[in-house]
């Protein structure tokens, strides 16, 4: 029977409490020998120093700690404007940005442990394909960036938790880090949370600790799940949970892998995926829908493939004429309802029905529509009326009215459900191009309420 090896990260676990409580500990840096004061308060590391203080050109000083050799890292070490005030003695207070042991740069296998304040246990779970063996069941995923392998681990310790990134093959600390970027987007996008604020690469007992410049990040959104009652939980809705489950499942780690390997490589889809993750935690009615237009149409640049050739959509003639004149014949039935002016325009409008379409001339809304007929992606109104939405958006129409008037509640309710429904559009974009295949929420239906009611499913599969 195969041996499976229990998840222990006790020895990091131990260095980074060691480190977490240092309130006030009295430190002896290299710079003549001299005491000093470092704390470490919610996510800030500070140095206090009194005296002459001796400023480092690379940023860094030496430092000793309860015996151990650390080195500190911070923008405050650099000498200051005035060349003179670095000799007068004073109280200096210095925001410490990184703290390193040992040298973990000529190494290759790392782990990097973030702080895990999702409030959400087992977040992998009835989402993405995880680990099913002793020690990882439904808290570690694994995947590859470009062929190289990786877990993620969300790992709890004495009531505290932690998203851990490992590598699982030999790779530099650089790539290492941008592997472990890549993966905190896509994991962040596929379970609504991504992990930030502060970590700790280890190697090793050699580590560096990193204060970010990008908190944690928790979305309102999620793309896909494999329970259905975990969003049809209401009892009037579990017979409608019923008719799918068993349909339903989680993201396979290829898909994982190819989204993950993406966001490495294109740097504009992962630009995209950011200020989605982004605007998406924010939870702003006002702000969601302008910018999941904006990021729909860098996706549409990001997804096209521009062919060369005309396309015309019906080649048969006889057909065409068929076609328009059925249409004719509809027009003719509703002309006394119409004004003349109006019936002729419709009229010239059909006779342009089979106008070619030039792939490198797309209109807007024909450019946004391109990725999902690419993907065969099928529209359905709701769909449609959405992407229309960039159009008010992008002409100052923020609350996009469409001359219908609303009430304060009820414009509310048409912002949130069009974000919702671009941010499923987005959804089925993103899993469609990473080989998706199977459901994904329909958000916007859940926003409905009374202020709709659509045909659309709770759950669309792509």
């Amino acid at each position: 029977m195969k041996e499976f090896k229990h998840q222990n990260f006790s020895k990091e676990l131990s260095i980074i409490n060691k480190i977490e409580n240092f309130k006030k500990n009295e430190i002896v840096v290299e710079i003549g020998g001299k005491k000093a004061y470092l704390t470490k308060s919610n996510l800030d590391f500070k140095l206090d120093f009194d005296g002459v203080f001796t400023y480092s050109k690379n940023k860094n000083i030496n430092a000793t700690i309860n015996g151990d050799s650390y080195t500190l890292k911070s923008t405050d070490f650099k000498e200051p404007i005035h060349y003179a005030l670095a000799d007068v003695p004073a109280q200096h207070t210095f925001d410490v940005d990184s703290l390193y042991k040992g040298n973990i740069k000529g190494n290759n296998l790392f782990k990097m442990f973030f702080f895990d304040n999702s409030n959400r246990t087992t977040i992998f779970y009835s989402k993405l394909e995880t680990i099913r063996d002793y020690g990882h069941a439904f808290n570690c995923v694994r995947l590859s960036v470009i062929q190289r392998c990786y877990e993620i681990t969300q790992y709890e310790s004495e009531d505290k938790r932690y998203f851990i990134i490992e590598n699982k093959e030999p790779v530099t600390l650089e790539d290492f880090k941008k592997d472990a970027y890549a993966i905190q987007k896509g994991i962040g996008f596929l379970i609504g949370y991504m992990p930030g604020g502060e970590n700790y690469i280890f190697s090793g007992e050699d580590f560096v600790y990193q204060r970010l410049s990008r908190e944690s990040l928790k979305s309102i959104y999620h793309p896909v799940t494999s329970n259905p009652y975990s969003q049809l939980h209401k009892e009037s809705e579990r017979e409608i949970a019923a008719s799918y489950y068993g349909k339903m499942k989680v993201i396979p780690a290829s898909v994982i892998s190819e989204l993950v390997t993406q966001l490495r490589q294109n740097i504009d889809f992962s630009v995209a995926m950011i200020f989605l993750m982004e605007v998406a935690s924010l939870k702003s009615v006002v702000s969601m829908p302008g910018v999941f237009s904006v990021i729909l149409e860098s996706l549409a640049n990001c997804i096209i493939t521009t062919p060369d050739t005309i396309e015309k959509l019906i080649s048969d003639k006889q057909l065409n004429c068929r076609i328009i004149s059925d249409l004719n014949a509809v027009i003719d039935r509703y002309q006394d309802a119409i004004t003349p002016e109006a019936e002729i325009k419709i009229r010239r409008r059909l006779n342009e029905i089979n106008k070619p379409i030039n792939h490198k001339r797309l209109k807007n809304a024909e450019k946004l529509r391109a990725p999902f007929d690419q993907l065969k992606i099928k529209l359905t109104e709701e769909d449609e009326k959405a992407i229309e939405c960039r159009n008010n958006l992008l002409h100052g129409n923020i609350l996009m009215n469409d001359e219908v008037k609303r009430t304060s509640k009820e414009i509310d309710y048409h912002m949130m459900y069009i974000s919702a429904k671009l941010y499923t559009l987005l959804s089925k974009l993103i899993l469609k191009m990473c080989g998706y295949d199977g459901y994904v929420i329909n958000h916007s239906k859940f926003y409905e309420k009374n202020y709709l009611n659509t045909k659309e499913d709770y759950f669309m599969k792509i």
